[in-house]
């Protein structure tokens, strides 16, 4: 088998990308999007826009991600550097980026499939503010009422 391999690489002059297509250690990934055309990022590096079908990769995890390695960078900079509001902009802009933020586990002679759904994403924010809104509220309500119970 190896021997083919090399009279395959000398003949027709493979590369190391298209070798490590060949391997049988390599899986596959296919992301989809509810809305076609946006850029993905595999740990950091932009690997084409969706939808993305049967891209080889070698076994292991990554991360998979619809933003950029430097928007997260500036947001947590944002969040580390900046006044109370524009914390709180970076803050809700990071689970955004949380959101649409998939870690994946790439298994040999397989095909993973992962699907974003645009609206979860912008919807995440939201959600974390209505949680966050009710902790505070649920807060202030225990201590309202341990209040009243202690007066009487």
């Amino acid at each position: 088998m190896q021997f083919i391999l090399l009279i395959t690489i000398s003949t027709f002059g493979l590369t190391d990308s298209s070798l490590k297509v060949a391997t049988r250690f390599n899986g596959f990934l296919t992301i989809n999007t509810d809305q076609p055309g946006i850029s993905v990022y595999l740990d950091g590096d932009l690997i084409g826009v969706t939808p993305i079908t049967n891209y080889s990769l070698e076994a292991g995890e990554y991360t998979v991600s619809l933003y950029d390695s430097r928007s997260i960078e500036n947001e947590y900079w944002n969040l580390r550097k900046s006044g109370p509001c524009r914390k709180l902009k970076a803050l809700w802009q990071l689970i955004r980026i949380d959101a649409a933020t998939q870690k994946v586990k790439i298994i040999p002679n397989q095909n993973t499939k992962l699907t974003f759904y645009l609206r979860r994403i912008d919807r995440a924010p939201v959600l974390a503010k209505c949680l966050f809104s009710g902790s505070v509220i649920g807060i202030f309500g225990l201590g309202v009422l341990t209040g009243v119970l202690i007066a009487k």
